[in-house]
């Protein structure tokens, strides 16, 4: 278009002013609506704030709910009773070259579940209750349905659901339930245990909003930002193609503008992930909770020396705010009675750093197992 050197000019500095402009305004987004609330500096607390969980506690802190989260409710689950965690030395069953034998022993049926929180009774389900996928995939195109923008997504989850719902013989294995296995090794949550990941994480966030501590979910704006990155810069890079064909200049700064908007999206929108006033508030308290459970101070250890059974219940929550090899030091010095919910054979004497460095190991293993996928090696 040498013909139209002005057009050519207003067009060329009109797309490379994108990302600019992009800039601007997820900057004006973050300060008008991704930043959290200004809160009281954080002061020591002596216990779980609100009622919270080590998964709420954990998720809050990071905005995300990690593998370390769901492996500290189960070692919660395991202090108030719900299970034992037994790690096998020469068990009968082989854990794969470098992995240990732990195996998880039901102590409560699924009838004494309902008092715990639902992420907590689908942590359960998910090592205890053998799988069903359809079930799984009919549950989550529920959610999806009711969670829907508008009412043509929600009439496309609503016609993959009346696939399963409209089959008698898919109707009837959805609904097939067999009975809950009472040990179950955690090599054997392979392959599937991943199905319910997803399931437990939106029951923890969707808690936290239902408590008024988000707006919106963390997680779903993320998403919904990384789908914004990449379908502008896909189209900023399409129509940089065909504008530097017309203009006839270079393609790839063209291309490179729409990878840069699409980054700077990507980006900006991890950080739009702000609290309300509730959530910054509660916050405040989970930090304080961490700097209690952290941090080894004479104060700190007088009360500790009071109540030694602190340990094994605020253990849950030093691991999902990553700070458990502090808060087993701090007992060094103190007489801890070995917790009767974890067992290992030929263990010795009890001593607290031996029982962390099992959970740790016991928490990298479930970081490959209980996400690994079937064609995923472990």
């Amino acid at each position: 278009m040498n013909d139209s050197p002005i057009l050519s000019e207003f067009l060329i500095r009109l797309f490379f002013a994108i990302p600019i402009l992009v800039l601007f305004r997820m900057m004006w987004l973050y300060w008008t609506r991704g930043r959290d609330p200004e809160r009281d500096s954080a002061s020591v607390q002596y216990g779980p704030p609100e009622n919270l969980t080590p998964g709420e506690c954990g998720a809050l802190l990071e905005n995300a709910v990690g593998v370390s989260n769901i492996t500290a409710t189960i070692v919660d689950l395991s202090v108030k009773g719900y299970l034992a965690i037994e790690q096998e030395d020469d068990g009968s069953m082989q854990a794969p070259q470098g992995f240990k034998n732990y195996v998880f022993h039901m102590l409560k049926p699924p009838n004494d579940w309902n008092d715990l929180k639902p992420h907590e009774r689908a942590v359960l389900t998910g090592i205890f209750i053998p799988t069903n996928p359809l079930k799984i995939l009919s549950d989550a195109m529920s959610q999806l349905q009711n969670a829907a923008p508008n009412s043509a997504l929600g009439s496309a989850f609503a016609r993959v659901q009346a696939m399963t719902t409209e089959n008698p013989a898919l109707r009837a294995l959805s609904k097939a339930e067999e009975p809950p296995r009472k040990a179950v090794a955690l090599v054997e949550l392979q392959n599937h245990f991943y199905l319910h990941l997803q399931g437990i994480r939106d029951l923890i966030f969707d808690a936290l909003v239902a408590g008024g501590y988000y707006e919106n979910r963390p997680d779903r704006v993320r998403f919904l930002y990384v789908a914004k990155g990449l379908i502008v810069g896909f189209l900023m890079a399409v129509a940089g193609g065909f504008l530097a064909e017309i203009t006839e200049t270079s393609l790839w700064p063209w291309i490179l503008t729409g990878i840069v908007t699409g980054v700077i999206i990507l980006v900006a929108g991890k950080l739009l992930t702000a609290r309300t006033n509730a959530g910054a508030r509660a916050l405040a308290k989970v930090l304080g909770f961490k700097d209690f459970l952290g941090r080894v101070e004479k104060d700190h250890m007088e009360r500790l020396e009071r109540t030694p059974d602190l340990f094994e219940k605020y253990l849950p929550y030093a691991m999902a705010l990553r700070v458990e090899k502090n808060w087993t030091q701090a007992f060094g010095g103190v007489t801890v009675p070995p917790p009767q919910w974890y067992r290992r054979k030929h263990s010795g004497d009890f001593f607290p750093l031996h029982l962390i460095d099992d959970l740790n190991g016991m928490s990298d293993q479930a970081g490959t197992v209980l996400t690994s996928k079937p064609g995923s090696s472990a």
